[in-house]
This record gives C-alpha cells, structure tokens and sequence, in this order.
C-alpha cells in the first residue's frame, strides 16, 4: 500500500503560542497538477491568514491511510511537538482514495482512519476527517468518533456517478477532474476549498462567508465546465 515517510516528507511546524491548521492526505492534498496558488488549500490560507492561523501542507502523493498508520510513532512525536501550552492545532486528514483504489476493505480503511484520528486526539489536537468519497466511510468513522466530518462538496457530488459503492472509486464527470479522471481540477478547487473553509470558520468562531461561483451546467456532464 505504498510508503509514507512521516520524517522525510513532513515539513516542520513552526509551532508555539498561536492557532495552526495541518493538512494530512494523499496526492489530492498535495493539489496535483494544479498551478500553484491555485488549489483549495491556497485559498484556505488566503482566508485564514488575515486571522493568525497558520497552515501547512503534510500531504504526499501516493499516501494511504494504511501507510501513515504504519508511521504513527513518528506522526505522534511530530504532532506532540507541535502542540504547547496556549496553542490550538486542527489536523485535517484527507486520506483513505488510494486505499480504495487498492482495493483496500472497507473495513480497513476505517479502522486505519481511526487509529489517524485517536493519535490526533491523543496528541490534544482537534482532528478534521475530509470525505473523499460519499460511500459513507469518512461518514461513519466521524460519527463513531465524534469528530467533525468536511463532506464531500454538493457539485462534486453530484457529479459522481451513480450508484456509489462502499470502497470504491466512482466516475466523475470530467468538468472537475484533471485527464486522469481522477484528480480535481482547478474548478473543484473552489468548492473543496469552501466546504473546507466553512468548517474551519466554524471551529474557530471567524463567521467566514464564502460565495458560490456560478457555472456552466456543464460541470456536471461529459462536456468541459466554465464559469458563466
């Protein structure tokens, strides 16, 4: 299921008294083939900076959430370092498409999602589970573990192909993904980034108000998307 090297490939905190936000996924985390200062987590730092909360990226493509399991000592140790007296740190974990795609069972992949989330809790953080895909995985493991869930953005959403499958990757019209059909484009960006937004807002009491963009109907069948 892939390597995931938490010393070699997290970047290190610049952690202390202040509130931070760390962003914990796979190569969607990482905005493959997006321009950079393109993607949902620039955006989340372009709202969230004006209020002093810091963000840093520890997503690595490739990542599985079985992977990072199998690093938990080092992750534990990055994360107690990062959390100080007078500090709030949210992790958001976007983990759990590469699993699928391997052919993971479902059932291990909540399992490995959760140990993710009781090591966050553990190191007094707050974690954050991204739903990658609406099969109901993130779901349930938010739900058992009493932890905010980011869902799955509507527009996304309804461009998944019916029906969806526990564990699986469905097909997504091609107005939000990149030629692989796998990875969100630039136009998906936007709306991961307010369902992102939205929750962190709310978690830290900023009352943030993200507006839709309109687009072409499009977006939602096999044809390119456009804003109007």
């Amino acid at each position: 299921l892939g390597h995931y090297a938490i010393a070699h490939h997290c970047p290190l905190l610049l952690c202390g008294m202040g509130r931070h936000v760390v962003l914990l996924g796979d190569s969607i985390g990482t905005m493959q083939g997006i321009s950079r200062g393109r993607g949902f987590l620039d955006k989340v730092q372009q709202e969230l900076g004006p209020h002093d909360i810091k963000v840093e990226n520890w997503s690595v493509g490739g990542a599985t959430a079985a992977a990072v399991v199998g690093q938990l000592p080092a992750l534990r140790k990055k994360l107690a370092s990062c959390v100080v007296a007078g500090s709030e740190l949210v992790v958001v974990i976007e983990l759990g498409g590469n699993d699928r795609m391997f052919g993971l069972p479902p059932a291990q992949i909540e399992k490995a999602l959760e140990m993710l989330v009781a090591a966050v809790q553990e190191a007094r953080a707050t974690p954050m589970v991204m739903e990658v895909i609406p099969d109901g995985i993130e779901r349930d493991v938010a739900e058992r573990c009493k932890v905010r869930l980011v869902p799955t953005p509507p527009r996304l959403k309804a461009a998944m192909k019916e029906p969806i499958r526990r564990g699986t990757i469905p097909d997504i019209a091609p107005g939000y993904v990149q030629s692989d059909g796998i990875h969100p484009n630039t136009q998906a960006q936007k709306h991961i980034a307010k369902t992102l937004i939205v929750a962190l807002s709310e978690h830290f009491g900023l009352g943030l108000d993200v507006p839709s963009e309109e687009e072409s109907p499009n977006c939602l069948r096999n044809s390119p998307c456009s804003l109007q």
